[in-house]
């Protein structure tokens, strides 16, 4: 009997190629807070959240989705365990929903043990949204107008990282733009 090989077709965002790429991408937006940089992914090769989701999470991670953007298929193919948001290295949301939580913070010790949010927002680069960015990675002030983001995140954000090195890294996408906040930017809402 003959052996039948049957090949998986992968979406470009599974590739090591594309996941370096976006990591780099995402290096230089918490680098450069507030300066969105363009996924290269087309959307017909997947959604941007899958695309960072694939680029940042391994089976070490937990991950939370109270908001419930990702779909049982998404799950098996980013071989990552779920999580209460409260103990998740990761948590995406909902950007238009006010969050009902508080993220792991980290330890004084071990800071870096705190949550990264990623928040998925209508629009970056236009929106309601006005803010004004300052601190490391930042020359003066950036702007950054955000559609589909609801303010209780961003006094929220204040809440969580007013402890330094405490906090919470927020990472905001559209459809195709990702954009940063780490933990040591501050935000005014104009």
């Amino acid at each position: 009997m003959p052996w039948r090989v049957k090949m998986l077709n992968l979406d470009p965002i599974w590739m090591p190629d594309a996941q370096q790429i976006h990591f780099r991408l995402l290096l230089d937006a918490m680098a450069r807070p507030g300066k969105c940089h363009s996924l290269t992914i087309a959307p017909e090769e997947g959604p941007a959240v899958l695309t960072v989701l694939a680029t940042l999470l391994d089976a070490e991670v937990l991950l939370a989705d109270p908001h419930t953007l990702l779909r049982s298929d998404d799950w098996h193919m980013l071989q990552v365990a779920s999580a209460v948001v409260e103990q998740a290295d990761y948590v995406i949301c909902d950007g238009s929903r006010a969050p009902n939580f508080t993220p792991k913070l980290g330890t004084l010790p071990s800071p870096e043990q705190s949550a990264t949010l990623i928040l998925v927002v209508d629009e970056l680069g236009q929106g309601d949204a006005s803010l004004r960015l300052t601190g490391p990675g930042i020359a003066d002030t950036e702007s950054l107008l955000i559609k589909g983001l609801d303010k209780q995140w961003l006094e929220m954000r204040e809440d969580w990282v007013c402890s330094f090195p405490l906090g919470v890294d927020l990472i905001l996408l559209d459809g195709r733009q990702i954009t940063a906040l780490p933990r040591t930017t501050k935000v005014e809402m104009l």
